[in-house]
């Protein structure tokens, strides 16, 4: 398995070069105060050369009070990409800081007054990568029989006996 770093590294790269792609869907996966899944299509996702960041446009908003929980108790979160060719990307991530003042939340600020007609945002969110997985369905089929070949059907197995 002395393969698995240069695999792991050569899918990063695949997916972070599609990140920003204009056609892609980017969902963003917090947990509650209970732990249960709170995901949300994030048009603000993006990768900038660094690091994943995304704009929080209101404060009291669910998913800022998550992200606020996932700094502050180091909590998991999830991206989900997906591609506009249907590739799909699954990203593990730590929230690494809240940007709330400073040259680089103004500059941010100022580009969501544009795009947003005047509104603003409440904070620029980073993310740390922690692992990336190709969550492509014939990607994920050939993990699973690789991994599991004795996990079969038996609808499959009657099939491949009649053959």
């Amino acid at each position: 398995m002395n393969d698995k770093k240069p695999r792991e590294a050569a899918l990063l790269k695949e997916a972070l070069s599609r990140f920003n792609d204009e056609g892609a869907i980017r969902v963003l996966t917090t947990l509650d105060e209970n732990g249960a899944p709170h995901p949300v299509c994030k048009g603000s996702l993006r990768w900038n050369g660094e690091t994943i960041e995304s704009w929080e446009i209101l404060e009291s908003s669910e998913t800022n009070r998550n992200l606020t929980r996932a700094i502050w108790f180091d909590k998991p979160i999830a991206i989900l990409l997906i591609t506009s060719d249907k590739k799909a990307y699954k990203f593990s991530v730590k929230v690494s800081r809240n940007i709330i003042a400073g040259k680089a939340f103004t500059r941010e600020y100022e580009a969501a007054q544009k795009r947003f007609n005047g509104r603003g945002i409440a904070g620029v969110w980073r993310y740390e990568i922690v692992s990336v997985k190709d969550e492509t369905p014939a990607a994920r089929i050939d993990e699973e029989q690789r991994a599991r070949p004795y996990f079969t059907h038996l609808d499959q197995l009657a099939k491949r006996d009649s053959q």
